[in-house]
């Protein structure tokens, strides 16, 4: 016996239905024949498809009458415009989702840019404001030949590091 009970019920199955149909060769209907009158589940199983066999035979066959298959037809369509719209929302959505990404990264190199260009246009104003304090007293360091007496100054901190602009 195998380790998978439903693969050997789906072998015995399809061997049975093959037997009912009258689909086997000689010595496979013998061999069936042989299982049946030996095991009591094979016989079983086969009782229970030929009921369902016998079951399917008895039922009424009906035909689809023009209103059926004008409903069904209409149905189909709804479903295929309803898919259809699904379709078209999913590529407009798609499109949208491109323009705003398409768009953030514009703004985000025009912001790079402005960033890169001020920086470069303010570079020499911020070295002057850097210097500034130097600035202001350059006339007052022409008169001064000696940088020693200049490096002296400022180790006694006559220098001021911030200049206070009065307010």
């Amino acid at each position: 016996m195998s380790d998978n009970p439903l693969a050997e019920t789906t072998a015995m199955d399809e061997e049975i239905v093959a037997y009912l149909d009258g689909e086997l060769d000689s010595v496979a209907e013998a061999q069936v024949v042989r299982k049946l009158s030996e095991d009591a589940a094979f016989r079983a199983r086969l009782s229970q498809l030929q009921h369902a066999w016998d079951l399917l035979d008895n039922l009424r066959g009906s035909e689809a009458d023009d209103e059926f298959a004008a409903s069904t037809v209409a149905m189909v369509a709804v479903h295929a415009e309803h898919e259809s719209k699904s379709q078209q929302m999913k590529v407009v959505r798609q499109r949208g989702l491109t323009w705003l990404a398409i768009a953030a990264v514009i703004l985000l190199s025009m912001s790079a840019g402005y960033y890169i260009s001020h920086r470069r246009v303010t570079r020499n104003d911020r070295i002057l404001v850097r210097d500034l304090p130097v600035i202001e007293h350059v006339d007052e360091y022409r008169n001064i030949d000696d940088l020693d007496f200049l490096k002296a100054l400022e180790h006694e901190n006559l220098f001021p590091s911030e200049v206070d602009d009065g307010t």
